[in-house]
């Protein structure tokens, strides 16, 4: 079974030590997986130290990303990097053969840059602005992690893609990251692990969604921030058919217990 993953930020700053402790039983059983993290939290933590201040925009549809002038760039591939060796190197520990990876190697994400974003303003109002150094991922290079899974390895993927135009890097959402990946491997699940249990309503989570219902949840003013963004991933790839689901990373057995019913499952029927 082929598992497409991608660790948020959340939970690597609460502690990996479930999943990391998990994955050599899988490996081991003959499933393969690739691993795509986030860590924007560290990326805050590092601007601060070096007195640059974070900035974030939000789209007309409500999802929130991270604003990238050209220092925030050189901040976000440093942080993102530090991030995925520490990852490889713990699964290392662990005795899986991970191999670490941005989207520029290889060429394995490619990406388009934004030249130009509609946000909403602090006084509620649509405004054009530059689109700095944001990618729009449009497409993988599924040679290159075949070869790398059938040769024994376990991609660890950071969310930076290469520019189509320039061959230089850009910072890319983690979640689109997981779905473009996921578009070419075809994974038998894509799981999205946070630190909360699944899409919460009114204090619940959302357990079992079709597609058109994940698009209602989408509307939902419940459904927020970056919880946004991962609805959207989950949705879009149940549309193409996928089986998606966004569940808790911290717990024991993340990854199995994910598949066996836990979390927000969002099924392509």
């Amino acid at each position: 079974m082929l598992i497409a993953i991608k660790i948020g930020g959340s939970v690597i700053r609460k502690g990996v030590d479930n999943l990391i402790k998990e994955i050599p039983t899988l490996v081991g059983s003959g499933h393969r997986i690739v691993l795509v993290h986030g860590g924007g939290y560290f990326i805050n933590e590092l601007m601060e130290k070096m007195n640059l201040k974070p900035r974030f925009v939000t789209s007309p549809s409500g999802v929130t990303s991270r604003y990238t002038d050209l220092d925030t760039l050189r901040v976000y591939v440093m942080g993102m990097m530090y991030l995925n060796k520490d990852l490889v190197s713990r699964l290392q520990g662990v005795g899986v053969n991970a191999i670490g990876l941005s989207g520029v190697d290889g060429g394995l994400l490619r990406a388009r840059r934004r030249e130009s974003m509609i946000i909403i303003d602090e006084r509620g109002r649509e405004r054009v602005v530059d689109g700095g150094y944001t990618g729009k991922i449009e497409g993988a290079n599924k040679d290159f992690i075949m070869r790398l899974l059938n040769d024994g390895f376990m991609p660890v993927v950071a969310p930076i893609a290469m520019d189509n135009k320039t061959g230089g890097p850009l910072n890319v959402d983690g979640d689109q990251a997981l779905e473009v990946l996921s578009y070419s491997l075809l994974p038998n699940y894509a799981i999205i692990l946070t630190d909360v249990d699944g899409v919460l309503i009114n204090g619940k989570v959302v357990n079992k969604v079709s597609v058109s219902e994940a698009q209602e949840l989408f509307k939902n003013p419940e459904v927020r921030g970056g919880m946004k963004r991962k609805v959207y991933t989950a949705m879009q790839l149940a549309g193409k058919g996928m089986h998606v689901v966004i569940s808790n990373g911290t717990i024991e057995n993340p990854i199995a217990t994910a598949i066996s019913g836990f979390g927000t499952h969002v099924s392509p029927a």
